[in-house]
């Protein structure tokens, strides 16, 4: 074998393991399409086909969040409550789950 050759076919899989471990440095997918494109009243499901699936669920009594990467790697909350967009954002996030644990504690009924 030439030393080009020799040189090429070992090169080879050094450029596919750069490429596989820059793909692994970032765990979580970023939404796949842009979060101005949702609004208020759009249905879940009108969110997943402008966004992708959310990397994340979590549910609080009625209100459902779906969670997102944005392209600074922050997790960004959208609300959905009877199946269309409440609210989007961390600031509702944090007043439901804040209320939950209020309720939690006090033991009011939800």
């Amino acid at each position: 074998m030439t030393r080009s050759r020799l040189i090429g076919c070992c090169a080879v899989p050094w450029v596919v393991l750069f490429q596989l471990s820059g793909c692994a440095s970032n765990n979580a997918p970023v939404a796949r399409g842009d979060v101005s494109e949702v609004a208020v009243g759009m249905t879940r499901s009108q969110v997943i086909s402008v966004l992708g699936q959310p990397q994340k669920l979590e549910t609080y009594g009625p209100t459902e969040f779906l969670f997102y990467r944005n392209n600074y790697g922050e997790d960004l909350p959208i609300a959905i409550v009877e199946g269309k967009v409440s609210s989007i954002g961390r600031g509702a996030y944090d007043i439901v789950v804040k209320s939950k644990a209020v309720a939690d504690r006090t033991g009011a009924v939800r």
